[in-house]
């Protein structure tokens, strides 16, 4: 039986109603679905807020405790008109909040927050939500069932914060507990190792879960569901009248959403890309719609200028500097194992003769270069971070090989008098990139949405609705 997965995010989970609202939406499919969900909107940020609060000020964090208590019953109390039912999931989240204030109990008693401790509390956000969706899906009468990933063996790698998902060993577990015509609701953000430990995917990590399981359930698509209208040319807070993208491709999407787009998880399309599911975004605004964006494999169509313009204030740059450390055999290596030990991602790397630039998170910039002045290879003389910059990125399949993108879009910056300090492409087909000051950030991305999608540039808009039944 082919199912469809669909994934409610905690922006579709903001209020009292939004239960009711999603399930009213799950129930239009009127065919067999995987429901997943994230927690409800701030939840997670309030159990990470309290962990941290119960190892370190030595206080427990019970006042947390009973305002998500109160606001799981209340959303039981609206949500869930059959009495049984409501009680019955009433009982469940209790033994999950039980069970959450033990380990803050835990974590007090020992003053500390330990990887694997941190990413099971944080897990309870999603398990909370999956539990109080499931009993609002029954008391509408429709026969749902929860299923949770330590359950039906939805296995990662085992690293704490940000896992991979082994798509392989979870294949020979997960499909059994899948079966027959009804819905099921399913946790995300979460897998367990093979020593059955809970592990955080990373933030916004329910859609790559929900990626996972359409794959392993040879699923007819995957619908994420938004508050907004799907990809657009550019961030309708920066720029003016952007408009939807209504087809993308597997690598456009990824990109985007890897620069700065905050539509999908950066990983969601890699369990979906071999077996060509589509994703489908929708806005929950219009429900009865077509999807917002389409996204699936590229159609070849030859179509390479910028489908939109994104940008991240997330990125810092670490520099190297010394003496031939460019062209040094082994410099690279040995700094880039550092970092890698210290458990920092880079992100792209720059070189010349006398400097090294890393690109990394700006979260991990302390800590790669407290790692690399302690264990700096001798050849580098000085250390240097630059955080105060931006990354802009114009995304669109084949964009590299067209010539003068990059051209046009440093010109437009140009006419604004912004420098640009890093210029980047070659990586993806799909993306070119560069760095400005972080103030110069808004006005840089206006400036080359403009160019590339002004009144003068519609004919870049088109929506390729001949090429849907690509990936239909």
């Amino acid at each position: 039986m082919s199912y469809k997965v669909i994934k409610f995010g905690g922006s579709n989970l903001q209020t009292v109603n939004d239960p009711g609202r999603c399930a009213g939406i799950a129930e239009q499919y009127n065919t067999p679905c995987v429901i997943v969900l994230s927690a409800f909107y701030g939840v997670t940020d309030k159990l990470r807020q309290a962990a941290f609060e119960a190892a370190d000020s030595g206080k427990l964090p019970s006042g947390s405790i009973e305002a998500l208590t109160d606001s799981c019953f209340e959303q039981i109390k609206l949500n869930i008109d059959d009495d049984r039912v409501a009680a019955d999931t009433g009982r469940e989240v209790q033994c999950l909040l039980d069970r959450l204030s033990d380990l803050y109990r835990g974590i007090h008693a020992i003053g500390e927050l330990p990887p694997g401790i941190h990413d099971s509390i944080l897990s309870f956000g999603e398990r909370i939500s999956a539990v109080i969706f499931n009993g609002v899906m029954v008391s509408r009468g429709l026969d749902s069932v929860l299923r949770l990933p330590e359950h039906i063996g939805l296995v990662t790698d085992g690293e704490f914060g940000s896992s991979s998902i082994l798509l392989k060993e979870s294949a020979k577990k997960v499909g059994k507990h899948f079966a027959g015509n009804r819905y099921f609701v399913v946790p995300g953000f979460y897998g367990v190792s093979d020593e059955d430990k809970i592990t955080l995917l990373g933030r916004g990590g329910t859609d790559y879960s929900a990626a996972a399981l359409a794959y392993l359930l040879d699923a007819s698509s995957l619908d994420v569901w938004k508050d907004v209208d799907g990809f657009q040319t550019g961030d309708p807070k920066v720029v003016a009248d952007p408009q939807t993208i209504k087809l993308l491709s597997y690598s456009e999407a990824a990109e985007l959403s890897y620069f700065g787009a905050r539509i999908l998880h950066p990983r969601t399309v890699e369990p979906l890309q071999p077996k060509n599911i589509p994703v489908r975004v929708f806005n929950v605004g219009s429900p009865s719609g077509e999807p917002a964006t389409l996204i699936g494999p590229d159609p070849g169509n030859g179509f390479t200028s910028p489908k939109s313009i994104t940008f991240s204030r997330h990125f810092s740059v670490l520099k190297l500097k010394g003496p031939g450390v460019g062209i040094k055999p082994g410099i690279l290596a040995r700094a880039a194992g550092i970092m890698d030990a210290a458990g920092v991602n880079i992100s792209s790397v720059f070189t010349s003769q006398t400097a090294i630039c890393f690109l990394l998170q700006s979260g991990d910039l302390k800590k790669a270069t407290r790692a690399v002045k302690v264990n700096a290879p001798s050849l580098i003389s000085d250390v240097e971070t630059i955080n105060d910059i931006a990354l802009v990125a114009l995304v669109g399949e084949g964009i590299t090989k067209r010539h003068g993108v990059a051209a046009r879009a440093f010109q437009a910056v140009a006419a604004e008098n912004i420098n640009v300090e890093i210029i980047a492409a070659g990586a993806s087909t799909a993306a070119i990139y560069f760095v400005v000051k972080e103030n110069d950030c808004n006005r840089a991305v206006m400036a080359t949405h403009s160019y590339f999608f002004g009144n003068d540039r519609q004919v870049l808009l088109q929506d390729h609705s001949d090429l849907t039944s690509v990936v239909l």
